[in-house]
């Protein structure tokens, strides 16, 4: 009788520590659409702007939008410097951010293998505000990708990148970011990007929320003064060339 109760007693705790866990661990279904253009530029230039919206909530309520602007500067085909500012206008706020890094890669076959860590800076500035509160948040984020050639149109990549958010007391992981995507090129210079995100987030205090997240981004680039260089010479072969007068001929 003794071992049943005991028995008991233990079937229940292990069924409330269950729905305890299960109530500390929560989950979230977010949809994340985008459209980026991307301008080549001279010199080894590159200059993306992109817009992007997030809904949340099981994909049920909108969050806000989400404006980027990135500057890269290629040092050679190895090598290469990153600047991004990001500007957030979402229901608790406007966020601004600004991203420092660099990006290392090398090829091994059909294989891309790329490193980037970069130090991220953001300020928050909240609705509602009687007063006028910002908060600050300084972050580290390595970033480690692989990516494949499938062939001409179609890459596969992967990454994952822990943010490690730099506060007085020390560095602690804030979240982990990992994704898988495709990348197809439907026509020159035109790609649809489709990603999963797997984000477990730890930092919350009472609790653990981790993101799911299926976004789909339409890439379109440019290379803006090729296309100039490209209409100049149309035009300079349709113009007729100057005759020279006889007589201006220059002599042998």
């Amino acid at each position: 009788m003794k071992l049943k109760t005991r028995s008991g007693y233990m079937l229940i705790g292990l069924l409330l520590s269950s729905l305890v866990a299960f109530a500390q661990n929560r989950t979230d279904f977010q949809v994340w659409p985008g459209v980026s253009l991307e301008l080549d530029l001279p010199k080894k230039w590159l200059v993306t702007v992109q817009y992007r919206s997030r809904f949340i909530d099981n994909a049920t309520y909108y969050k806000g939008s989400y404006l980027f602007g990135a500057v890269e500067y290629e040092f050679n085909k190895h090598l290469k410097a990153i600047t991004n500012y990001r500007l957030a206008l979402v229901d608790e706020g406007v966020y601004h951010r600004y991203f420092l890094g660099v990006s290392a890669k090398a090829k091994v076959g059909d294989f891309t293998l790329m490193v980037r860590p970069a130090i991220q800076y953001q300020s928050q500035r909240f609705t509602g505000d009687d007063e006028i509160r910002t908060d600050t948040d300084t972050y580290f984020r390595p970033r480690f990708t692989v990516k494949y050639k499938l062939n001409k149109k179609w890459d596969v990549y992967t990454y994952s990148e822990p943010f490690f958010a730099i506060t007085n007391k020390g560095t602690k992981i804030d979240n982990i970011q990992s994704s898988i995507g495709l990348k197809y090129e439907y026509l020159k210079n035109q790609r649809l990007n489709p990603y999963f995100i797997w984000q477990p987030d730890y930092s919350h205090k009472k609790y653990q929320l981790t993101n799911y997240i299926a976004g789909l981004d339409m890439e379109f680039s440019l290379k803006p003064f090729k296309y100039f260089k490209k209409k100049k010479k149309a035009a300079d072969k349709k113009s007729p060339s100057k005759s020279h007068p006889q007589g201006q001929w220059p002599p042998n």
